[in-house]
């Protein structure tokens, strides 16, 4: 209950009955309407209620009236804070300051809760960083592609196993010395070796078991081969394990079988032929499947070559014997890829 201040003597009610307190009179007297300064009237409602004793006579309020406003802003500030507790004190930042205690305990002094943001407005430096929101980032980029043949000779050893040899270059005086030697008549010209390009060039994509790790280096590379050759005369067609059952540019389902392209193209196969399955190796039956492609392919006038993703001495037998094969690897050289693929 709190206490009021009085100008003269502080006189007090006793409580009543049991269930009877001061705080009813009270209650009373508000409910009313009765003022507070009108002692006889507050005695006759007090005997009422069963209370004894003397009450306050006329003055200012009584101890059991409510406070006025500004008295009770006054007393809400000047009121000690509550005591910190222990996990409240552990949440705070290590910059934060912990006001001075005002509750003593059996430990000492106890840390009180003050307010982060005061007047000034400003903010706390928190420990560890907030999560970012998603998207308030620019989008993480995707890793740079590396091409398994060497950057810098990239182009030119892809010219060379997609192009074919033809005697279109200048004149080859040697040959053309030893015609006028021999004493018999020319009938064309004799002229120096030259690779071409015009052609087209036609890719063999395996997607078998074996290349999947090398997926996205296919897909590069197909790029890269249709900007050397050009879009019109690059034909792409893929194939799982042998060409020989059914291939398509598509998805599997609109496969067909194959069919050899026009006389004189490249047909370039990227595949590893097997090599690349877990066990003793591709089976026989395998080589028997390449033998009739290759065989179906220099009767149409196509001029097979392979890029495969092993080392030359891991090659086998069988496939060299096939058609030329140039390593998909760093260590490949645009000379070595010359000397391969005529």
């Amino acid at each position: 209950m709190r206490e009021g201040r009085t100008a003269g003597a502080q006189a007090s009610i006793t409580d009543g009955p049991a269930g009877i307190w001061v705080g009813d009179l009270a209650r009373a007297l508000t409910r009313l309407g009765v003022d507070h300064g009108d002692g006889e009237t507050v005695r006759r409602i007090a005997v009422l209620l069963g209370l004894r004793g003397p009450v306050p006579g006329p003055g200012p309020a009584p101890r059991w009236q409510a406070p006025s406003a500004p008295e009770a802003e006054e007393e809400r500030r000047s009121a000690p804070p509550p005591p910190l507790r222990a996990e409240d004190a552990a949440a705070l930042p290590d910059n934060a300051e912990s006001p001075p205690s005002t509750t003593e305990g059996a430990a000492g002094p106890l840390p009180l809760l003050t307010p982060l943001a005061g007047a000034s407005g400003t903010r706390p430096a928190w420990r560890f960083p907030a999560l970012a929101e998603r998207g308030d980032g620019p989008a993480e980029a995707e890793p740079a592609h590396h091409s398994l043949l060497p950057p810098n000779s990239e182009t030119a050893t892809l010219q060379t196993v997609l192009s074919r040899t033809v005697p279109e270059g200048e004149i080859d005086t040697h040959r053309l010395l030893e015609e006028f030697a021999t004493g018999r008549p020319l009938q064309d010209l004799p002229r120096l070796p030259v690779r071409t390009l015009r052609f087209g060039t036609q890719v063999l994509v395996d997607l078998g078991p074996g290349m999947e790790m090398f997926a996205r280096d296919q897909e590069e590379l197909v790029n890269r081969i249709t900007v050397i050759v050009g879009r019109h005369t690059t034909n792409v067609l893929y194939f799982a394990v042998s060409p020989l059952n059914h291939v398509g540019p598509g998805a599997g389902w609109t496969w067909r079988p194959y069919r050899p392209p026009a006389a004189g193209t490249r047909v370039l196969i990227l595949s590893g032929f097997g090599c690349n399955l877990p066990g003793s190796g591709p089976p026989p039956m395998l080589w028997q499947e390449w033998q009739e492609v290759t065989a179906l392919l220099r009767r149409s006038g196509c001029r097979p070559a392979a890029l495969v993703p092993l080392p030359p001495d891991r090659f086998p037998a069988p496939l060299t014997s096939l058609m030329p094969v140039v390593s998909w690897d760093r260590s490949t050289t645009t000379v070595q890829a010359e000397s391969r693929v005529p």
